[in-house]
């Protein structure tokens, strides 16, 4: 089994305030050679995983190590350039291009999604309350976490936009719009519609253009030619003892979790987040870090923080049927890491155990 481990140039943004900071939130570390034997412990013992790429960001700059195939009957390694779905990661993106938008008095949070919709399209409401926009990425939509056919090994292939606008017109809220946080897969991909219908485009061009372009970002998006179609890991399902599993096809419902990335782009979003690249993103990116309303503790895509072990850790799990994924940081510790499987093995409990030793992992 071929494992690297990668060293990348790193230049850190103001290097003093910044190790100040990791002095006062000393979160103890996991080493290089740790990761690396969590690693194989999770593909060669415990047999749940194939091929799996950590692209971590601290006080020492930023690295990727790697192990295991991107395809097992080609003996393929993974390495940092080796593309993964990211499923749900892909609304940080999508939120990421929301603020943008906002910043720029293209669309407002607080207005209802019927505002950017084709016309005709019946949006469910509770007792007057309207879906808005930060709804949607705040999952306090009362939608529904996958549209009917979310059963299929591959629900949004075929999942038109008509037939999400058909789905969403014929759907009754079960509680009040705002009352809770439940996280919904339909609700990040009709956002993903909803913006990509106020800025006139599809939603691959729309994350090009408003992050992955600004960000330097050469591989991430959903559409793949020829040439990055061959750096597609293949994505196994641990329920037939990692037998391949057909790619998700999100049709034009890409926003539910449609975005492919490699660990050397994902660490260029991880850097920005954390701010410590210098990028036109970095601002807009720190709003979304913050509640987006007064006496409210709920992010816009993020959430809220993890506060475990004197962590403040922003984090998003994604997973679709061959591939799971994890980013999460934590800046007072000045500590990300982005995870990249492809399995259907979560991978969150690894992430967190980087940024803080404390963390246990999934026994």
């Amino acid at each position: 089994m071929k494992n690297t481990y990668r060293l990348l140039p790193f230049k850190l943004l103001m290097a003093t305030l910044a190790f100040g900071a990791f002095q006062a939130h000393a979160a103890t570390s996991v080493s290089d050679a740790d990761i690396m034997n969590i690693i194989k412990q999770r593909i060669d013992t415990d047999k749940k995983g194939v091929g799996m790429v950590v692209g971590i960001v601290d006080e020492k700059g930023s690295r990727v190590i790697s192990y295991g195939y991107a395809n097992l009957a080609e003996r393929r390694p993974v390495d940092a350039d080796t593309l993964f779905e990211i499923g749900s990661i892909t609304s940080a993106f999508t939120g990421v291009a929301m603020m943008d938008m906002a910043e720029k008095g293209e669309i407002r949070f607080k207005e209802p999604i019927t505002t950017y919709l084709p016309d005709g399209i019946r949006v469910p409401y509770y007792d007057d309350r309207k879906i808005t926009l930060a709804d949607l990425s705040s999952h306090r939509s009362g939608l529904p976490a996958a549209p009917g056919n979310s059963g299929s090994d591959n629900p949004y292939t075929g999942f038109t936009a008509a037939k999400a606008y058909e789905f969403l017109s014929g759907y009754q809220l079960k509680y009040d719009v705002g009352s809770r946080y439940v996280y919904s897969s339909f609700g990040n991909g009709l956002l993903g519609l909803a913006l990509s219908q106020r800025a006139g485009t599809d939603y691959d061009t729309l994350i090009k253009n408003r992050v992955s372009t600004p960000l330097g970002m050469t591989v991430t998006g959903v559409n793949l030619d020829a040439g990055l179609q061959k750096r597609l890991a293949t994505g196994y399902s641990s329920k037939a003892q990692f037998a391949t599993v057909p790619a998700w096809n999100f049709t034009s419902f890409e926003g539910a979790g449609g975005l492919h990335s490699s660990a050397n782009d994902m660490l260029k979003f991880l850097a920005a987040n954390m701010d410590q690249t210098k990028t036109p993103l970095n601002g807009t990116m720190r709003k979304l870090q913050m509640p987006f309303e007064p006496g409210n503790r709920l992010l816009l895509v993020w959430g809220g923080y993890n506060n475990k072990f004197d962590s403040s850790i922003l984090g998003l799990e994604g997973k679709t049927g061959g591939y799971s994924s994890y980013i999460a940081f934590d800046k007072k510790a000045g500590r990300g890491v982005v995870i990249l499987s492809n399995a259907d093995v979560s991978v969150s409990d690894i992430g967190n155990k980087i940024i803080n030793a404390d963390f246990p992992l999934t026994q």
